[in-house]
């Protein structure tokens, strides 16, 4: 916190100084171009978001929302989802880079069961990614992002309970032709290229297609073979737009996203025990244990690689007023990863998962014009998903326990020898539900808001026995079989009110019930674990004020929430067994303000600072295990990877260098005060606060076609892991307390040259 305030009042002053000074300069200003010109005009209540599922203002809408527009992206560096988090104060994420662990107001995570959905939903042109979200599309050629705050279970469904991120992409435009191409070249072997082009078809037809390749800073070295963990991704998307009339509008689209990670090591022991075998191990490698290590030594590798992709109709028909639109979609996603995760070159085990998802979902809804007496959205949701996975096991995992005398095997010869398992699992989900929402404007200035979801989820998980894996003497430790389904019957719903105190500025007050469906704890391996997750229920109030400022320019926003979550989904270690369950926790409340502001508020200035403090704790009758291994009550302790306080800005100032070339200065701030990464908040597993700076400085041609600057992320070279964990086999290496940790691609300095252009 102490850092915290001098950030925002810094941030604050160099704004409210660079506005100003531009007033000081009016009285001789230099001449702007037109694009500047046309950028200037624009005017904050043009600003549109699809919050309610329906194209309205942004100032209208009774929803605590951060926009993210392309243009920002691009100057952050922001090209996977979980990156956003640089820019959504109440945006974070838990675990390594490209599992999709996000979490809003503290509230989400990461899960290990296939049948439970993370409880941020991410929906990409109307399209929810539902399962295939731990491996969304990357971010390139987006018109803006939309993260939405709180419960949206009403119009987004089963998977949004904390929240939603809202990714619309640019459309195809029939009146013209355009080119549009990014590359970054950075340190630490750091790529991105990215490209689209604009084809008109017709008169009221284009397409529009776009590619993007990224390699991220290279991170996590492996001593043994002096490789860095090394993430690739390569994505295509094309829409197609047809207005075949007057009042019908068809939006074809296709995307297909391929990453693959290699080498390096999956994670990072930070802690170990001085005398133990794991040590010994590590140090003679050459690894140094400490709270900045990011090298390890492993001696068969780490890889993943994992391609999704997916189709999707949408027809739009005018009705005259009321706007009927379908949307059907297919998404699929394959992939395969093998890990040692026993942390050193000994082979004590290494796991090998193959995952195939196929989604279909088909939505038909009905929208009203804004601005009438009655605005409303209505509609049929239908979603059908069938997951196959097979996790195999080998290593010699008991190999190190006849040192001390603790093979629980006769003879103890037997400990030497490899050990492991293998086993398939499918798991069904399958959703119905109708929808609606309406407005009614009961005067002029004041309205109420009422909408509701009847819905029915249905689960299933079966599993064949598990066998001997190829290769091993005999079996660990058989897992269960399953044969288990759940269904469920839900209603939520949301109520509220706002109202224009002026032109300027609209208040609202919103209460939710949302929903997050059931599971089932398809990685249980004893009977002592639950194997029904029970369904996830937030109830959140809000309390919110918007308002332009600026002469219209910019948009400050401020809310206050509270909610409660009964049952919620949690993933957590067991040391008993010792794995990871997923699980409920009984209950938590998050509650907190937040506050934001962004626009161009002055000449020349374009800024976006938000900042959220959340207070997210764990209520009573919820028993962890601390890193002791002792069972200890959670109640009162703060959310795994939630920050009492972070704040973001983002800021552009653009001046004209001469007629033809503008100069620009961009800079960006992310804070967030320490998390813990474990339920009890123990010490040793907690991150401090930090503040990561970026920025960039570069020079564009008048009509933005041409562009060059040089940018830098982590510009101190702050190091601060994703997050903390017991580490993986450690007790198997006769280390009883060992910790590790994941280096993300923002954990070191970067320094690099971005080229743009645009036709």
């Amino acid at each position: 916190m102490r850092y915290l305030l001098p950030l925002i009042g810094s941030s604050m002053l160099a704004i409210a100084s660079a506005a100003q000074a531009q007033a000081r300069n009016d009285a001789a200003p230099a001449p702007a171009t037109a694009a500047q010109e046309q950028a200037e005009a624009q005017n904050a209540k043009d600003i549109v978001v699809t919050a309610n599922r329906r194209e309205e203002r942004l100032t209208d809408v009774p929803v605590t929302v951060s926009v993210v527009s392309g243009e920002q992206l691009t100057r952050q560096n922001i090209n996977a989802v979980e990156d956003l988090s640089r820019s959504a104060p109440a945006l974070n994420t838990a675990g390594p880079a490209g599992f999709g662990a996000l979490s809003i107001r503290g509230i989400g995570g990461l899960s290990f069961s296939r049948s439970s959905e993370g409880s941020v939903g991410v929906v990409v042109d109307g399209v929810s990614l539902a399962n295939t979200s731990t491996s969304p599309p990357l971010l390139f050629d987006i018109a803006q992002v939309e993260v939405l705050e709180g419960p949206q279970g009403t119009l987004f469904g089963r998977n949004s309970s904390a929240g939603v991120v809202n990714i619309i992409t640019n459309a195809p435009n029939p009146s013209g032709f355009e080119m549009i191409a990014n590359a970054d070249i950075g340190s630490r072997n750091n790529y991105i290229g990215r490209a689209a082009i604009n084809i008109p078809v017709s008169a009221n037809a284009a397409l529009r297609v776009a590619g993007s390749f990224t390699q991220a800073p290279q991170v996590q070295r492996n001593l043994e073979d002096g490789s860095y963990l090394r993430r690739q991704a390569i994505a295509t998307r094309a829409r197609f737009l047809w207005e075949p009339s007057d009042t019908v509008t068809i939006n074809l689209a296709a995307d297909y996203n391929d990453s693959d990670s290699d080498g390096g090591v999956p994670w990072a022991v930070y802690s170990s025990s001085s005398t133990s075998l794991l040590t010994a191990r590590l140090a003679a490698c050459g690894v140094e244990v400490g709270p900045r290590n990011d090298e390890g030594c492993i001696n068969s590798g780490s890889k993943q690689s994992t391609s999704t992709y997916g189709f999707s109709g949408q027809i739009d028909v005018d009705l005259g007023g009321p706007i009927l639109t379908s949307i059907t979609a297919y998404r699929a996603a394959n992939g395969d990863s093998s890990n040692d995760v026993d942390s050193t070159n000994a082979n004590r085990l290494t796991q090998t998962v193959s995952d195939e998802i196929r989604n279909f979902s088909q939505e038909l809804r009905l929208s009203s014009p804004s601005g009438g007496t009655v605005e409303y959205v209505a509609g049929l949701y239908y979603f059908q998903s069938d997951l196959d996975n097979r996790t195999t096991q080998l290593g010699e995992l008991l190999a190190d326990l006849p040192l001390i005398g603790a093979c629980p095997l006769t003879p103890t010869f037997l400990c030497g020898l490899p050990v492991g398992s293998t086993r398939p699992i499918n798991t069904k989900i399958e959703s119905f539900a109708a929808f609606g929402q309406v407005t009614v404007r009961v005067t002029e200035a004041l309205r109420f808001i009422l909408g509701g979801r009847l819905g029915r989820e249905n689960v299933s998980a079966l599993s064949g026995a598990s066998v001997v894996s190829p290769g091993a003497a005999f079996e660990f430790a058989p897992a269960l079989q399953l044969n288990n389904s759940v269904s469920d019957t839900y209603f939520s719903y949301r109520i509220g009110a706002q109202y224009d105190v002026s032109d300027d500025v609209m208040a609202f007050a919103t209460y939710t019930r949302g929903y997050k469906g059931p599971a089932i704890n398809d990685g249980a391996a004893s009977a002592a674990v639950p194997l029904l997750v029970e369904a996830e229920i937030p109830k959140s109030g809000e309390i919110g004020v918007r308002a332009t400022v600026a002469n219209g320019r910019g948009v400050l926003s401020a809310t206050a929430f509270y909610t409660e979550v009964t049952n919620f989904q949690d993933q957590f270690f067991d040391s008993s067994i010792p794995a990871f369950i997923f699980g409920n926790a009984p209950s938590l409340t998050s509650k907190g303000v937040s506050a934001s502001l962004f626009g161009r508020l002055a000449k020349g200035l374009t800024a976006n600072l938000g900042v959220t403090y959340t207070d997210a704790t764990y209520g009573p009758d919820y028993f962890v295990a601390d890193f002791t291994n002792a069972v200890v009550s959670a109640e009162g302790n703060r959310l795994v990877g939630a920050p009492r306080w972070k704040a973001t800005l983002s800021a552009e100032y653009t001046t004209a260098l001469s007629e033809s070339l503008n100069g620009f200065v961009q800079g960006d701030i992310v804070y967030r005060s320490g998390t813990f990464s474990n339920a009890a908040n123990d010490a040793i597993l907690s991150t401090e606060g930090a503040a990561i700076f970026g920025g960039r400085i570069g020079v564009r041609t008048d009509d933005d076609r041409l562009g060059v600057s040089i940018f830098a992320r982590n510009i101190f070279d702050t190091f601060r892991p994703t997050a903390r964990f017991a580490t993986p086999t450690a007790a198997q290496q006769l280390d009883p307390l060992s910790f590790s940790q994941f280096a993300g691609p923002e954990s070191h300095r970067v320094i690099g040259l971005s080229l743009d252009s645009r036709f």
